[in-house]
């Protein structure tokens, strides 16, 4: 997978104790899955600001609509 390439990671994510189902944009580093949850920069010359690494072995592959993977392990807010 190219490493430039922007992916949409479907997962639950835990903010504050509660269960949400949420899409994030996801980047490759080589093989590691890298969600991004801020991009930094201008329109045309954005940059990952706040990613979170995933475990590939909890990222399958997933072709609805938009969605391109989904993660089975919950996320952590880590900005709160």
């Amino acid at each position: 997978m190219h490493p430039e390439r922007v992916y949409h990671v479907e997962h639950v994510v835990i903010i504050d104790g509660a269960k949400l189902l949420a899409v994030t944009d996801m980047i490759f580093n080589g093989e590691q899955p890298i969600a991004v949850l801020i991009w930094g920069g201008k329109p045309g010359n954005e940059y990952p600001l706040v990613t979170l690494p995933l475990d590939p072995t909890h990222l399958s592959e997933h072709r609805d609509g938009q969605i391109t993977h989904r993660y089975e392990c919950p996320i952590e807010e880590p900005r709160r």
